[in-house]
């Protein structure tokens, strides 16, 4: 039977031992620390417990067997610190707290025990041995000590099997929920029995609590670390990466930022540990993020951000279950702002500055989609070849672009108004959302804009109006709104004549 009991006390004592040496080189990192601190708990409890086996002196049996008590709260709590790091509850500072204080109070009573008697119910004496410390009744310490343990590691396993059982999970653990609900029972069941029934040579507490221990070091460490260490050993090829990087978990939890990105988003507080959506969140304030450049083609172009073109891919742990996601971040701020300068080239008249006739084929499908109610009024300037005959281009140019500034202007009281340049002194204003009443306001705008005293500087248009009909198409509204241009053209012969008069008095004047 002595044989045995050894055989089981170093089989689980070896076992203790391992969580121990293997992490022991990342106990300085806060994930792994208090798995660490848990380990080393158990593994002076087995210390103790071998203790307890061989020792025969009274003063080595009482106070071994009285520290064990502490000990015991202080794995229960790391225990319920696992958990809660692992459930993802935070505990709060002043419940660990008073957490470290009743610990450092219990070994005070552990210690002091003999005048009191709160743990076990006997003084020390010289003639104390392990069977009659194993009969003496238990103090009411004993008891409070005893239920507290036993809310932390309940609170604990609860919330793991709550967790474990979550229907959004994306993984198995290496460990099933069947068995940690099994380990809780029996372990629970076996304790109750040798606490208030039958004594066992070695406590079933302490086996179960190796098994659990050596559980959490294979579900976190082995689990979790491992990942991490596949992980970093591709660090340096990360590190030469040129473009940024976001790694997560398969929680989607950030493992690790790129240098580089931390670097160039530093105002952004980006921490790990922080889920991809907050990443997502907190990186829109300074960039826009686009998987595919169709996403962005209809925005407009915000020149104080930073695009960032995102390639997001899954990766696979070999002889692991876990996967995670690489997501790299290009820098295509330049290309961006290159194609929405060529956009702009393309799209405006680069005298005038309003829009040009390819603009305006290029949207107006979308503007026919879109826009039910649309308006155009369509706008030939007058007297633009007299002024480039009489006065050169020059004169005729600067004419155009003082309309054109009148055009543009009506956007401060309508901004759903496009003005566009057809080419020579033909224009067009497009109203999204247009009535006749409308159309009429702003053709009262226009002229408001261009009458002037001086004859020269005072500019004449000609124009016609229309009202979309329903489902009708732009170049058959553009051909209802030409006829009725040039029906008003047509009756405006006098204005031409007075022009050249006008002119000629003007080229008279400079000869002289």
């Amino acid at each position: 039977m002595q044989i045995g009991l050894w055989a089981i006390y170093a089989i689980f004592t070896g076992v203790s031992m391992i969580p121990v040496i293997k992490l022991d080189e990342v106990r300085s990192n806060p994930r792994y620390r208090i798995l660490w601190l848990l380990s080393l708990l158990v593994f002076i409890w087995s210390l103790l417990v071998g203790l307890n086996l061989v020792a025969v002196d009274a003063i080595i049996i009482y106070y071994s067997r009285l520290i064990t008590y502490p000990v015991v709260f202080g794995v229960s709590y790391a225990i319920f610190s696992i958990f809660q790091v692992y459930t993802e509850h935070r505990t709060p500072k002043w419940f660990n707290y008073i957490a470290l204080a009743f610990l450092a109070f219990e070994f005070v009573i552990a210690l002091t025990n003999t005048w009191h008697l709160w743990y076990v119910q006997m003084p020390y004496a010289s003639s104390l041995t392990n069977e009659a410390y194993d009969l003496a009744s238990r103090g009411w310490f004993f008891f409070l000590h005893t239920t507290i343990c036993y809310l932390l590691l309940v609170v604990g396993f609860f919330r793991m099997l709550c967790y474990l059982r979550r229907p959004n999970k994306h993984y198995n653990d290496a460990f099933p929920f069947p068995m940690i609900l099994v380990s809780l029972v029996v372990g629970i069941s076996l304790n109750i029995v040798h606490v208030f029934f039958i004594s066992f040579p070695i406590d079933p507490t302490y086996i179960f609590v190796v098994i659990v221990t050596f559980m959490l070091y294979t579900i976190i460490y082995k689990r979790d670390f491992k990942v991490n260490l596949v992980l970093s050993s591709r660090q340096i090829l990360f590190s030469k990466m040129r473009e940024m990087y976001v790694i997560t978990d398969q929680n989607h939890l950030i493992i690790e930022y790129s240098k580089n990105l931390l670097k160039r988003f530093s105002n952004l507080n980006l921490l790990e540990g922080e889920s991809l959506k907050e990443f997502y969140r907190k990186i829109k304030k300074d960039a826009v993020v686009y998987r595919d450049i169709s996403e962005i083609q209809n925005e407009t172009y915000d020149p104080k951000k930073v695009y960032l073109h995102i390639d997001q891919q899954m990766y696979r742990i070999d002889r692991f279950r876990d996967e995670g996601t690489l997501i790299l971040l290009y820098d295509e701020t330049l290309t961006i702002k290159m194609m929405h300068e060529i956009d702009v080239i393309r799209s405006l008249d680069q005298m005038s500055g309003v829009y040009n006739r390819n603009f305006f084929e290029e949207h107006r499908v979308k503007l026919e989609h879109d826009y039910p109610h649309l308006g155009l009024i369509m706008i030939d300037v007058d007297g633009l070849k007299l002024f480039n005959d009489y006065l050169g281009h020059k004169s005729g140019d600067q004419l155009i672009m003082r309309f054109a500034e009148c055009l543009l202007s009506l956007q401060k009281t309508y901004d759903d108004t496009i003005p566009v340049r057809f080419g020579g002194d033909e224009f067009v204003v497009v109203v999204k959302e247009a009535s006749h009443d409308k159309l009429d306001e702003i053709i009262k705008l226009i002229l408001a804009g261009t009458q002037s005293e001086n004859r020269l500087e005072h500019i004449s248009f000609s124009y016609g109006k229309a009202m979309r009909k329903p489902n009708e198409q732009l170049h058959t509204m553009l051909k209802r709104a030409d006829m009725r241009l040039y029906e008003m053209k047509s009756n405006r012969k006098d204005y031409k004549n007075d022009l050249i008069k006008a002119l000629i008095e003007v080229t008279k004047d400079c000869e002289i």
